[in-house]
């Protein structure tokens, strides 16, 4: 029997991982019933003048602001979804800004900046977020 320390972000590391998988038609469904109420609880300007009308881009993004709260330890509890914003940077790649009591959170784990990485199928959208300490992301 082999034993695995269990990780934790409170104590000195490089880094901090979070990774969530959704359903497109999850987010579909969520829109077709809620619609502007859901775009606004859950995304900030941006994000929603961005990617409104595709819903497979507000999936990856969702799946972003799930993998970076597992990434910083909380969950979503204490943490507002449009604290976690994913904008895209000139060469499109993926990039997280955090406000408010996400971005406190970030700061007392000394995560200094983030990786991130979004993939789509047909059905399904995955994020990972890697948080890193005292470095830059790739």
């Amino acid at each position: 029997m082999s034993y695995v320390p269990e990780f934790d972000p409170d104590k000195s590391g490089a880094i901090a991982v979070g990774i969530d998988i959704i359903e497109i038609a999850r987010i579909q469904h969520v829109l077709d019933d809620f619609g502007e109420r859901f775009l606004h609880r859950c995304f900030t300007e941006y994000e929603r003048t961005r990617f409104r009308n595709r819903t497979e881009e507000l999936a990856g993004r969702f799946a972003v602001k799930e993998a970076t709260s597992k990434a910083l330890g909380t969950g979503i509890r204490g943490i507002k979804w449009r604290e976690m914003e994913t904008q895209v940077n000139r060469r499109g790649k993926p990039v997280l800004v955090l406000h408010g009591d996400a971005k406190v959170r970030a700061e007392l784990l000394g995560f200094t900046d983030f990786s991130v990485s979004i993939t789509h199928s047909r059905t399904d959208a995955m994020a990972i977020v890697v948080a890193l300490k005292g470095q830059q992301a790739a």
